[in-house]
């Protein structure tokens, strides 16, 4: 699988892993965590890293993909004249 259908392919299968991860053992972790606000607040911020590790996948897979009008992609790279060796100062003398 290549290109965007690779990227949010893997975007969709990461995101319904951690939800079901997620309801799996999320109510038996927040429950058996200590008590404490301090021990508590670690447990949400190591979810929220988590969380925005996923936001992370979904913003590459949608903007690394050809997906949006405008980006670069194979077609624009292709019409690109390169530089000649002489402009480049790389040329026989």
């Amino acid at each position: 699988m290549r290109g965007r259908t690779g990227y949010l392919v893997i975007a969709a299968l990461l995101t319904i892993l951690d939800a079901a991860e997620a309801l799996r053992y999320g109510v038996t972790i927040w429950e058996a965590w200590p008590g404490g606000i301090w021990d508590r607040g670690l447990s949400l911020l190591l979810a929220v890293l988590g969380a925005s590790s996923l936001v992370n996948v979904w913003v590459q897979a949608i903007f690394r993909s050809s997906a949006w009008p405008g980006s670069r992609n194979e077609e624009y790279v292709q019409g690109v004249v390169p530089i000649a060796a002489e402009a480049r100062g790389h040329g026989n003398v």
